[in-house]
């Protein structure tokens, strides 16, 4: 019998090549898919090349203050040469020594990684250089923990390679401390050099050098300014590191350690990010504009980076001046509203509202994501946990649940300021809300009712169809049985007697707005809507003359422009000129067609966002009317519910404006004009929960004072121009007189008829289904008085 082939390849040896080759190909397989960028974006050498161009866009104010770009991160760039020297040994001996040998990636490191993390169970670091780092930091990670860090890893070694392969080892190290992050929001070397020491990153001694080294392991534990403690031990170690490997000498040390973690915290230090919400709307019409242009950069690089200098309309003293008036009013506010819901929450336990914010929320998709359960998620929600809140008097590190956080955020207060020059139609100010960071819906863009600032409107309107200042109106309570018996009340609850429309506008009579608008009639009240660039939809009944259709601060305020120019609304500006980053100018907005430069506002976030002017046509109202409101708008101002710019604020020059407080207190407007500038502001909450419930609760204490105080810094700047004492003569060409008193009493045939009728001032007239006449049967004077024809009509 023959015997058996020993041939064949061992079973132990097939065993062991499957064992060592199956990872092997597995890693090969994985390594081929996160290449090709399945599991995020792996750039090639020539997208990384440009990584070092800085190529951002630069904005510029109309008057000549660079802006930055659009970029998110709070950052400045800085050359290599103007870091100390310090700061780069510091960095390079506590995260990465061996950083000038490597080619990106150190695989040493990582071999010590593997060894004691992976075989003896202890802590080695994460192994990533600098280079790694940067990495991450350009090209974020789509996966945090398991398989999908394993492949951001590699993705980041294979990034960093190439980088490597790019840049010199000095233009890794600047794009590093250019970008890096440092904590709250702060980016780069420079501006954390601000931000916890109130100097440039030039002016960095060794301690301060070592302390932001140090914070990078984790920027919140070791932030400086929260946990000094922690900072001086991670800045201790820092020292070390630099002593250990020469850079230091022992003496240095010895001192260094010895002395104190001085911090000089400015959180508003550095580089600001001017106009943050402005930026946006420039961003929105920039595309549209580049569109329209079919411009593309030759480098086919993003918008963001294409180079390209925007001058803008925004004027940065104006802005500034917004922005102030803005805070000092909202913070003065804040602190009384938190006063009037200590004892009263606005958002209790479970609240739909802040489940609803919760559920939208990044942190509960990415627990979703994650595979957290519902009952986890739950418990998360309502775990305390450190936190860094936003307040008026700067940043608090508190314990707080996401949920109280939630509902710490929602009571809040804001408030949106809008400035436009009523010709050119430029955009000189624009605060969309009292922090962009933690409050990105923007105010000015809020659809809200407007509450009486919407009566300039209606008056105009009344003019337009023939009525004229000196008519007079009765203060008549009337109950309008065609809209389910709805009765308007003045806001003093006095009634009687008969004002002139110019005066009952400057004291915002409400019964006699809403008479004068059933007069009128809904269409031409539409109609002259229109005519100024309104387009939202106004609702058909008489309360229309309260403002109670919804509209932006920026329609409505733009719509006042008409008033200034002749009737013709002026068309919203951004961008006045584009040059390409070879200087080259590629648009100018005084030489465009209208078609060229529009605004394209998509609906976001939880107000709705509307954009009035995307398919802006108007023809305008005439100048007759227009002057005629100027000079109402300027009664009501100097001696109606504006007077307090006159009293309180003590502004002399010509102004004009109305208020407006909606139903309930939920919002409070202000919008005014001097011959040259058209502004306005409203205060309110995140939704009509938010709101005073008592003083101070009337737009006369909320947003009045905003545009006050906008008013007085404006004086304060000495290169502006003062504003006018006096509107220009065509602004008040109005042909109608305006030389009449206030108010009259009523005429007798009104006593007589309310003899008749057996009414008072205070008892609302039924108007409507017929005036209701069942409702007068049975009573004797009222019967003679139809018998005779008094009470026959309706006539105010």
């Amino acid at each position: 019998m023959k015997s058996k082939s020993h041939t064949s390849f061992p079973f132990w040896k097939k065993v062991l090549s499957v064992v060592l080759l199956t990872p092997l190909a597995l890693f090969l397989f994985i390594f081929l898919l996160t290449l090709s960028g399945v599991f995020g974006p792996v750039p090639g050498t020539k997208e990384i090349s440009k990584l070092d161009q800085d190529n951002s866009i630069v904005l510029i104010s109309s008057d000549g203050v660079q802006m930055g770009s659009f970029q998110d991160r709070n950052r400045v760039h800085t050359s290599l040469e103007e870091i100390n020297p310090k700061v780069i040994d510091a960095l390079l001996a506590i995260e990465d020594i061996r950083f000038r040998s490597h080619s990106g990636v150190d695989y040493r490191a990582l071999a010590r990684v593997f060894v004691k993390t992976i075989i003896m169970g202890q802590n080695a670091g994460g192994g990533s250089t600098l280079t790694q780092q940067l990495a991450k930091n350009l090209y974020p990670r789509e996966g945090n923990r398991g398989f999908l860090l394993f492949t951001d890893k590699l993705r980041e070694m294979i990034i960093a390679s190439r980088i490597e392969s790019v840049f010199t080892k000095d233009e890794v190290l600047e794009l590093y401390l250019n970008n890096v992050s440092f904590g709250e929001d702060t980016f780069g070397i420079e501006m954390a050099a601000y931000r916890f020491f109130s100097k440039s990153s030039a002016e960095l001694d060794l301690n301060e050098a070592a302390t932001l080294a140090g914070v990078l392991k984790a920027t919140t534990y070791y932030n400086p300014h929260r946990n000094p403690e922690r900072a001086k031990s991670r800045r201790n170690l820092v020292l070390l590191q630099m002593e250990k490997y020469g850079m230091i000498d022992q003496d240095q040390l010895t001192e260094q350690i010895n002395s104190e973690l001085s911090v000089t915290y400015d959180r508003s230090a550095g580089v600001q990010n001017i106009a943050p919400y402005y930026k946006v709307q420039v961003r929105r019409e920039l595309t549209g504009i580049l569109d329209s242009l079919n411009f593309h950069s030759e480098s086919g690089s993003k918008l963001t980076d294409s180079g390209l200098i925007i001058h803008t309309s925004l004027d940065t003293r104006l802005q500034l001046a917004a922005e102030n008036a803005v805070k000092i009013q909202m913070k003065q506010l804040q602190a009384i509203f938190d006063r009037e819901i200590e004892n009263r929450p606005i958002f209790g336990e479970d609240d739909p509202e802040v489940l609803r914010v919760w559920f939208q929320s990044e942190s509960y998709k990415r627990l979703k994501a994650e595979g957290i359960s519902d009952d986890e998620i739950e418990q998360i929600l309502h775990e305390p946990v450190p936190t860094l809140l936003y307040s008026w008097d700067g940043y608090k590190e508190m314990e707080i649940s996401p949920y109280d956080e939630i509902r710490y955020y929602l009571s809040f207060l804001n408030a949106g300021f809008y400035a436009i020059h009523p010709t050119s139609g430029h955009v000189l100010a624009w605060v969309g809300g009292i922090d962009y960071r933690h409050f990105p819906f923007d105010q000015v863009l809020a659809s809200r009712q407007p509450g009486s600032a919407f009566k300039p409107v209606l008056y105009a309107a009344a003019i337009e169809a023939g009525r004229t200042p000196c008519d007079y109106q009765r203060n008549m309570l009337a109950q309008y049985a065609d809209y389910d018996d709805w009765t308007p009340q003045n806001n003093n609850r006095e009634y009687g007697g008969r004002y002139s429309l110019q005066a009952a506008l400057a004291q915002s009579v409400n019964t006699v707005a809403v008479q004068l608008a059933t007069e009128t009639g809904i269409e031409p009240i539409r109609s002259t809507a229109r005519n100024m660039g309104i387009k939202s939809a106004l609702p058909d009944g008489p309360s229309v003359a309260l403002g109670t259709a919804e509209m932006s601060l920026m329609e409505l305020t733009t719509a006042y422009t008409a008033f200034l120019y002749e009737g013709i609304p002026a068309e919203p500006t951004f961008i006045t000129k584009i040059y390409s980053d070879q200087g080259e100018l590629i648009y100018d907005a005084n030489k465009q067609g209208s078609d060229t430069n529009q605004l394209q506002l998509p609906v976001s976030g939880e107000l709705e966002i509307k954009n009035p002017f995307s398919t802006y046509t108007s023809n305008g109202i005439t100048k007759e009317t227009a002057a005629t409101m100027v000079a109402m708008l300027q009664k009501t101002v100097n001696e109606g519910t504006g007077a307090p710019l006159r009293s309180r604020f003590q502004i002399k020059h010509a102004l004009g404006g109305k208020t407006g407080t909606t139903q309930n207190f939920t919002d409070g407007w202000f919008i005014g004009f001097t011959p040259e500038l058209v502004f306005g502001t409203r205060v309110g909450g995140w939704n009509h929960r938010v709101r005073f419930r008592e003083y101070p609760a009337y737009a006369s204490q909320t947003a009045l004072p905003i545009a006050g105080t906008f008013l007085q810094n404006l004086d304060r700047y000495n290169d502006l121009p003062p504003q006018a004492n006096k509107f220009q003569p065509s602004q008040l060409n109005t042909p109608y007189s305006l030389e009449c008193s206030d108010t009259r009493n009523d005429r007798i045939t009104d006593r007589i008829r309310d003899f008749f009728t057996g009414q008072s001032s205070d008892e609302p007239r039924v108007i409507g289904e017929s005036d209701k006449e069942d409702e007068n049967k049975g009573n004797i004077f009222k019967r003679i008085g139809r018998k005779l024809g008094i009470t026959k009509d309706n006539d105010n």
